[in-house]
């Protein structure tokens, strides 16, 4: 029987109960939603600079296979979580272990290839993610229930397991520590399973150029303690300082505007996928033009263009929902671009025994931004227009940076802290291990 009373709510009706919000009742409280975004980024500030000082001084296998392997485990434990405290608790838990995994992956891989590889190698780490989003998005929309979600994607991590069997060590890092048998070792199964001879010039190189600053290092770097070198090093504590506003904008612009996807017209996964997959533009820009016009132009340019697309989308009416999805596109290419770039760039600036340290410290300081992003759309909520220009104007002042730094096209990875110096003042000379790329008898 109907009547005029009112009656009070006793539950929230929930469209689906396969999510976390209706299982652990969280609706109307979207602090708490947001909260598992800043806690995942705040897990992330830990891991870095604790995954680089491991990878600096134990190496990049250790370091990727370690994370991985644990981001597996922890991960996992998230399908059992019986409540919203134990969920962001084992969510922090698994970001600290499992963050540092691509700058390991990345740093191992530039170190393993040659000078003229860095670009193809970026690209085809950036694809991958394109990839591993795209293949995220289909299994949460094939995947609805959350706990069975969690238990499909989180496992197949343990596999890296096996990679302590298939995957060599940085070679440039066994000769920064010295170990230049086990360095020698890789190099000879490599140049057999190319069927490539080594030259005696190569080899030369090898067992005696490389052992000169090893002791270099000893005698310097290593007496004095790394951060001591960089503390009395205005050169590198000037690029540190700028390369962590760099990294601060592109955490924060690309996972706000990632975040923002999904408040876009039309479906949610569809619109995240779109957002994703525009993601490979910006990485084959990157891999066409790094080379030829230089790591600065190409950041200067993608900085620049993402700042003015989230200014202007301001200033677009809403019955142009199309003008604004477009720029929203493009201001995504753009970061995607930079963030693509400045993971090389910022490897190329720092010397080879603090490089993962340093990118980690980047890293680490860059995290503010993704911390600060989810948040975004409760601002959003009571000025509109204000994530925006946030985003634009935090662009633009990295683009300006960007014409403070010396540009690294043609430079080898330094692999001292003067050397690293040097780049703001001439070029170090471009030269990788020649080999005789005449096939083996």
């Amino acid at each position: 029987m109907f009547t005029d009373e009112l009656q009070p709510c006793e539950q929230w009706m929930y469209a689906s109960r396969d999510t976390i919000v209706a299982e652990f009742n969280l609706a109307c409280q979207e602090w708490k939603r947001t909260l598992v975004g800043t806690i995942h980024n705040i897990g992330m500030l830990v891991s870095l600079p604790i995954l680089g000082y491991i990878s600096d001084r134990w190496g990049r296998k250790r370091a990727l296979i370690l994370s991985c392997t644990l981001v597996g485990a922890i991960g996992s434990l998230k399908a059992f979580s019986i409540s919203y405290e134990m969920y962001v608790i084992v969510e922090f838990l698994e970001t600290v272990a499992g963050a540092s995994a691509f700058p390991a992956a990345y740093i191992l891989t530039i170190e393993l290839l040659g000078q003229d590889k860095r670009v193809l190698t970026t690209a085809f780490l950036g694809i991958m993610l394109v990839i591993g989003g795209l293949s995220f998005a289909l299994l949460a929309k094939t995947f609805n229930y959350w706990r069975t979600f969690i238990l499909v994607v989180y496992p197949p991590s343990l596999l890296f397991l096996f990679y302590i069997y298939l995957l060599p060590e940085s070679i440039r890092w066994l000769l920064s520590k010295g170990r230049k048998d086990e360095a020698v070792e890789i190099i000879m199964k490599a140049a057999k399973m190319n069927n490539v001879t080594l030259t005696e010039e190569t080899m030369k190189q090898l067992t005696e150029e490389k052992t000169k600053p090893v002791d270099q290092k000893k005698s310097t770097e290593e007496e004095s303690g790394l951060w001591m070198q960089v503390l009395k090093s205005p050169i590198i504590m000037t690029r540190l300082a700028i390369c962590s506003w760099w990294w601060i904008t592109c955490t924060f612009v690309f996972y706000g505007l990632a975040i923002n996807s999904v408040s876009l017209a039309g479906d949610k996964y569809t619109n995240y996928m779109l957002v994703v997959s525009v993601e490979v533009i910006a990485v084959v820009t990157n891999a066409l033009v790094l080379d030829r016009i230089g790591r600065k132009k190409t950041l200067l340019s993608a900085y620049t263009v993402c700042g003015f697309s989230c200014i202007v989308i301001t200033f677009v009416p809403k019955s142009l929902s199309w003008l604004t999805t477009l720029l929203y596109l493009v201001g995504k290419i753009a970061i995607t671009q930079a963030f693509s770039g400045i993971y090389m760039y910022t490897s190329e600036l720092f010397p080879t025994h603090a490089r993962h340290s340093l990118l980690g410290f980047c890293s680490m300081v860059g995290r503010v931004g993704s911390i600060v992003a989810p948040q975004m759309p409760l601002l959003a909520i009571y000025v509109e227009w204000l994530p925006s220009v946030l985003f634009g104007g935090a662009a633009l002042v990295a683009g300006a940076l960007m014409l403070t730094t010396p540009e690294t096209l043609h430079t080898r990875l330094p692999d001292t802290i003067r050397e690293a110096e040097q780049i703001a003042r001439q070029k170090l000379p471009s030269h990788d291990i020649p080999m005789n790329t005449t096939n083996a008898a």
